[in-house]
């Protein structure tokens, strides 16, 4: 790979990991500040009963992943966290665009925008190596090793 090349690739993945720590960091402040709102989606989309304590439980550890994933610390771990975490959104979101015989429902199209941060989030993790302008990456450099996968 060209040197100009190699330099486009850790600047496109932080701006990818910026907004997407931004999307996900938004909905952990969301549980801390509004648990309220937090019990009834619980209750509306998952069918779970949850607490204010729990969502501000929730809420503490999403806040965790979140800076984590804004900042790349131990990319593996929170990289995949975040992932998980929207995955489960994604797949309970389904059911609000569809009725139960398959057909779209009208006025949901919000939802799906869901899929393409889910997309991005799994890039992201895909290309969690290549994320050097990371905290991982500037601990790396200060002790003198290379990254764990050399991407080829």
């Amino acid at each position: 790979m060209s040197p100009e090349f190699d330099k486009r690739i850790p600047a496109a993945l932080l701006i990818l990991r910026f907004f997407l720590a931004t999307f996900l960091l938004q909905w952990s402040i969301e549980k801390l500040i509004l648990p309220d709102a937090t019990t009834r989606i619980a209750n509306n989309f998952y069918g779970v009963t949850l607490p204010v304590k729990g969502s501000h439980a929730l809420g503490i550890a999403e806040l965790i992943v979140s800076l984590a994933l804004l900042v790349g610390f131990y990319r593996t771990i929170s990289y995949g966290l975040s992932l998980l975490i929207h995955t489960v959104t994604v797949v309970v979101s389904w059911r609000q665009l569809f009725d139960p015989w398959g057909l779209a429902k009208v006025g949901n199209h919000l939802w799906i925008s869901t899929w393409p941060i889910w997309g991005g989030f799994a890039a992201l993790f895909l290309m969690r190596e290549w994320d050097t302008w990371t905290l991982d990456g500037w601990r790396q450099t200060r002790s003198g090793l290379l990254p764990t996968d050399q991407a080829v």
